[in-house]
């Protein structure tokens, strides 16, 4: 049998977003080093930073809108033509035949720590990126906030490869 190629493509863009968080997270720490050092490669480094954490949102929210979202809204039953998106819907990632999957909770632990590290992200590169943000709606020291979702994200993406592992892979749900 086949592995859904909708899998297997966001596979390879999850691996890519996790490259782009853990070089990004190089450069953050770069650019940490050398404000405090008043160096004059801050800026560079920053810009760098940004450039890569703006990539790894555009890229997982590629995955999200190709694979994840659709292949959530059908279901694990995968079909065998195109993306393999599943016919069995959101249930069929709990439950079969009355009896819930070994690793359903899988599932919730993705869609939750997506959701969170989706939205994070997002706020964090608007605040970067945006010169007119709302002043409302503005963390002033978002340090902390970039690491929390830092971890959440990272987190997000090996929750993702143990659901393609266990549902797609092996097919023991």
């Amino acid at each position: 049998m086949g592995y859904p190629l909708g899998a297997v493509i966001n596979a390879a863009l999850q691996t890519v977003v996790l490259a782009l968080l853990l070089v990004g997270l190089r450069y953050g720490a770069r650019t940490r080093r050398a404000m405090r050092e008043r160096s004059d490669r801050a800026s560079s480094y920053r810009k760098v930073h940004m450039d890569l954490m703006t990539a790894a949102v555009g890229v997982s929210g590629a995955g999200l809108l190709l694979w994840m979202l659709p292949n959530f809204l059908l279901g694990w039953n995968y079909g065998a033509t195109g993306l393999g998106y599943g016919s069995g819907g959101v249930a069929s990632y709990l439950e079969y035949h009355g009896t819930l999957l070994p690793h359903w909770y899988l599932i919730v632990l993705h869609v939750a720590t997506g959701s969170v590290a989706g939205a994070f992200g997002v706020y964090l590169v608007l605040r970067m990126r945006w010169k007119n943000f709302p002043r409302a709606w503005s963390i002033r020291n978002y340090r902390g906030l970039m690491i929390f979702t830092w971890i959440v994200w990272f987190l997000n993406i090996w929750v993702g490869y143990a659901i393609l592992y266990y549902f797609a892979l092996v097919g023991t749900g």
